[in-house]
């Protein structure tokens, strides 16, 4: 191969230390550069060798089409990698062709064409929760034949975001660890109680089922399918071919209030805020209460009804919101913001943060300011 053939072809590649790791993996990305022809000593041993896995991705009436498409070039690019088709993919729709928020279209069947070996059900976009809810809802009856014929070929079923809800409302998750996208945890918790959500975290895995949580998570979803699947060799290259950000544990960091997005709040609500606002420190039940004209038995019964929550989960909530815009914006130190937010003791502040978001006080830190 001449200079300029190389040059045209040639695209950078990133090493790492290693030794023996570092040559293998230098002389492997050499051959996918230069486009060389791959051996058996360059793909290594599969769970599923010698077979073209079958991925099928589900696309619900409205969707993100930047996530579907990542998803499809991360795995045709393990094709590229591998020298051959190991992975296929297509989409199934209700209503080909699926047509994404943008306007784009994408091919699409009402059924597989063959066996699935993995099904990835995608998102709806929206933070207008009840407008949300009534989608997946209307969503979740289209879904669930496809979801029972993956369960009868033994697919491997992973849901993206808010679709972990049409995962749920099959019952498939009950008494399994799940994740789903901030904006959805209190909700599906009394929703499907019998599932055990674990919202701070961005990719949960429990056995064959696969939950990612907010919109490109999916890239988590991606590394973890094709690691699993017996390909960590070509993910590791296809994450440095596109440059992917490092791998994220946890999604608490990018939550934020959703009143702060243009849009109608509940009336409740909305005064609870205004009451709550520079004195979080001395807000409970009573000072509310007071605050709202009526007795504290009869506010408790409105945040039943409501709000959907108890007072103490309010306020907590209110209290953490600020620690966590605190740990953000400023250089106070934890102890500071656990006095500030109204938490008397650090230790006890530390263990609710942690628990709600899954990281402690410093941590949550760290992440959300790299």
């Amino acid at each position: 191969m001449d200079s300029a053939a190389r040059s045209s072809s040639a695209r950078p590649a990133c090493g790492y230390p290693g030794g023996a790791a570092l040559v293998s993996e230098l002389a492997f990305l050499t051959k996918i550069v230069l486009n060389l022809p791959l051996d058996e000593t360059d793909t290594g041993s599969r769970p599923m060798a010698g077979k073209c896995i079958h991925v099928v991705i589900w696309l619900p009436s409205d969707f993100y089409s930047a996530v579907v498409s990542t998803l499809v070039e991360m795995f045709q690019l393990v094709n590229d990698v591998s020298g051959s088709q190991v992975l296929s993919c297509e989409f199934v729709s209700r209503a080909p062709p699926a047509i994404s928020t943008a306007g784009i279209s994408f091919p699409a069947k009402t059924q597989p064409s063959r066996k699935m070996d993995v099904l990835i059900l995608i998102a709806m976009p929206g933070v207008d929760i009840p407008e949300l809810l009534r989608s997946l809802d209307q969503e979740s009856e289209y879904s669930k034949p496809l979801i029972a014929l993956a369960r009868q070929q033994d697919a491997i079923i992973a849901a993206h975001c808010g679709a972990c809800y049409l995962l749920a409302d099959t019952g498939l998750l009950d008494g399994k660890r799940a994740t789903i996208s901030w904006w959805l945890k209190s909700h599906v918790s009394s929703r499907f109680p019998q599932v055990q959500w674990d919202s701070s975290h961005m990719l949960v895995r429990d056995d064959r089922l696969y939950t990612c949580g907010g919109g490109f998570s999916g890239l988590e979803l991606a590394k973890a399918l094709l690691v699993d699947l017996g390909f960590s060799k070509e993910e590791r290259i296809v994450r440095k071919l596109l440059v992917l950000p490092p791998s994220r544990k946890f999604q608490s960091p990018y939550e934020f209030p959703l009143e702060e997005l243009p849009k109608e709040t509940n009336p409740l609500e909305t005064k609870l805020r205004g009451l709550a606002e520079n004195k979080i420190r001395e807000i409970d039940l009573g000072f509310l209460a007071a605050g709202l004209g009526m007795s504290a038995r009869t506010l408790s019964r409105r945040f039943v009804s409501e709000l959907k929550t108890t007072p103490g989960k309010w306020i907590q909530e209110r209290r953490l919101e600020l620690a966590r815009s605190l740990l953000e914006g400023t250089k106070l130190s934890v102890s500071e913001i656990c006095y500030r937010v109204g938490y008397q003791d650090v230790a006890s502040f530390s263990r609710t943060f942690s628990k709600t978001t899954g990281m402690a006080p410093g941590e949550f830190r760290k992440q959300i300011r790299s």
